[in-house]
């Protein structure tokens, strides 16, 4: 058996399989499943603190209290903080035995434009922290959920939404379908440019035209807004110029704090290890510069209590370059935390992010230091996003196809994807019963919600 190029071991690759033959394989796993295997959930009340603080106890405690608040803001937001809850119910629940690597965390808000190595603007999934090898159906349960939950915020009407996500499912595989149809190495390097997801992708809802107007208009003031976000917009916004006359990080707490002596040595440390084993083109043009500053950096909500950091590079003539060095923890899976003996997580999120993204930032990379694993990225390399309260219903429609093609984009680079084909083609009736699913789930949301907030 050949030793795995890819982070995790996949199944049935060690051969390859023809395309036909794998989708056979899917059928044939599909022929005992019942609605209720796919369909069925039963949410009840329960305390959600002793599965959260399972991996909270591996969070900087003095962030909890801000990462609590984020979550607090709606259901949505205590969703996107809360994937090991999700996590833990999944794991109790009848797979479909298909694995592909997933993305993990594929709920609407983790999609986004991001740089592409050679400045194109592109949008694809943005965060790979949960990535790992497990059941495609994982991602597009938790996919489907926040699409109701979105939904819900819009207060859209309940039938034409569950009507629309069932033939969104029809477009996910439908989308697999096309993407196994290209020709390998197409299929390889095909990025999702917002060019190619419009003439490719959106020919997809047999209606190109209607489609390019609509997307066009969903994502023109992010295309502004994301073209603008690049290092010397962060140079503007996080720094300033100290009375020493040397350019350095805004102190904000306990947002932004600068850190210890012994830190900044174990990152300055860290960071020569990530630049000799990265690409060797952004090693020589790392070469030029030399660290300026580091502070501790809060993001986002569910990443909210991880260690992370900003740091400041500068060269000889003055241009700033800024890196985020991000915690990767380890994932919770089957009710416990599950760390890979063959890869550090940091080098497991670079590995997977390489592989389900179209194209990734150049500086993409890992370090480990003594109190944990890291990978680093550019920050602010033209990354932006759809602002998800200002959707309409004809935005809504458009943007969750465009996200649910690139999920199936990503889930086809795994070579058993076509398996997924067969599976969802076997019964007419597999989506109706995942919105069905989805729709007990999102009472299971609310449940959660409502402890948490009252929970001290």
């Amino acid at each position: 058996m050949r030793k795995p190029n890819s982070p995790y071991n996949f199944q049935r690759t060690d051969v390859a399989e023809p395309t036909d033959k794998l989708v056979s394989a899917g059928q044939k796993l599909a022929k005992h499943i019942k609605h209720d295997d796919i369909a069925y959930f039963e949410p009840i009340k329960r305390p959600v603190e002793p599965i959260l603080n399972i991996r909270n106890s591996l969070l900087v405690p003095e962030l909890l209290t801000i990462k609590r608040q984020r979550m607090s803001e709606s259901a949505f937001a205590f969703f996107r903080g809360t994937v090991d809850l999700m996590n833990h119910d999944l794991a109790k629940l009848k797979t479909s035995g298909v694995k592909v690597l997933l993305d993990g965390d594929a709920h609407l808000g983790n999609f986004g434009f991001y740089g592409s190595p050679e400045g194109q603007l592109l949008f694809d999934m943005n965060d790979f922290d949960e990535a790992r090898i497990g059941h495609w159906e994982t991602d597009l349960r938790r996919f489907l959920v926040s699409c109701l939950l979105v939904a819900e915020q819009h207060a859209f009407d309940k039938k034409d939404v569950d009507h629309f996500l069932a033939n969104a499912i029809d477009t996910y595989a439908n989308s697999l379908s096309h993407m196994n149809a290209l020709s390998p190495l197409v299929k390889f390097t095909l990025p999702s440019t917002l060019e190619n997801i419009i003439q490719i992708f959106g020919q997809l809802d047999g209606t190109p035209d209607h489609f390019e107007t609509s997307f066009d208009k969903l994502i023109r003031k992010s295309i502004k807004k994301a073209l603008r976000s690049d290092s010397n917009f962060a140079v503007k916004k996080y720094t300033e110029i100290n009375n020493a006359g040397r350019r350095q990080f805004k102190e904000n707490a306990p947002i932004t704090t600068h850190i210890s002596h012994t830190d900044y040595q174990q990152l300055v440390a860290g960071y020569l290890t990530y630049r000799a084993h990265t690409r060797c083109d952004a090693q020589l043009f790392l070469e030029d510069f030399h660290i300026v500053d580091i502070v501790r950096h809060t993001v986002g909500v569910g990443s909210v209590g991880t260690l992370c950091y900003l740091m400041l590079l500068e060269d000889a003539d003055n241009n700033y370059l800024v890196l985020q060095i991000k915690q990767a923890l380890p994932i919770y899976q089957g009710a416990e935390i599950y760390k890979s003996h063959h890869h550090t997580q940091g080098q497991n999120i670079v590995d997977s992010q390489l592989i389900l993204q179209s194209a990734s930032d150049p500086f993409l990379g890992y370090l480990d230091t003594d109190y944990g694993s890291f990978y680093v990225r550019q920050f602010k390399d033209m990354k932006g996003s759809i602002n998800l309260d200002k959707l309409d219903w004809s935005a809504y429609k458009d943007y969750v196809l465009v996200c649910i093609t690139l999920m199936a984009r990503a889930h086809s680079q795994s070579p058993n994807s076509p398996m997924i084909v067969g599976f969802l083609g076997a019964k007419g009736w597999l989506p109706e019963a995942f919105i069905t699913f989805s729709r007990n789930y999102l009472k299971q949301v609310h449940y959660d919600y409502q402890t948490f907030m009252h929970e001290d």
